[in-house]
């Protein structure tokens, strides 16, 4: 459970990361990760043109719950299923550069009870992740 924490706190930060910081290499590959797992989950374009413009995604196919994992791993955050902590720590201060320090941690421990609704890793995480970004967007 510890680690399944741990897997799902790094997959929350890797979903809202605010590319904006980034450079442009930054960017671009990151970009280029976005759209390989775009086309190795076959997700339905209008979900993929969604991710390209850093919209949110309303009615997420299964695919779409998967979509993070697929992201974080090519990343580098998760290798099969162990986090990278410094990696994770380094995305996620990127990510919530705005955001101090306690006020994330405290959003990211009361999101847990998401982990608890969903009926597949990939839509655990999704809850997660959804939970999140709607605590750290606002």
């Amino acid at each position: 459970m510890k680690l399944l924490f741990v897997l799902v706190t790094y997959l929350a930060f890797a979903s809202a990361y605010d590319i904006s910081a980034q450079s442009a290499t930054d960017l671009a590959a990151y970009r280029a990760q976005q759209q390989e797992c775009v086309k190795e989950l076959k997700l339905p374009t209008a979900e993929g043109t969604q991710i390209a413009s850093d919209k949110e995604v309303t009615n997420p196919s299964d695919a779409y719950k998967c979509y993070h994992n697929c992201l974080y791993k090519k990343m580098g955050l998760v290798t099969g299923d162990n986090p990278n902590n410094e990696a994770i720590l380094k995305f996620a201060q990127a990510r919530f550069n705005k955001v101090p320090l306690e006020k994330l941690k405290t959003e990211l421990k009361g999101c847990t009870a998401a982990m608890a609704k969903g009926a597949s890793t990939c839509e655990s995480i999704y809850n997660y992740e959804s939970c999140v970004v709607k605590a750290l967007k606002a």
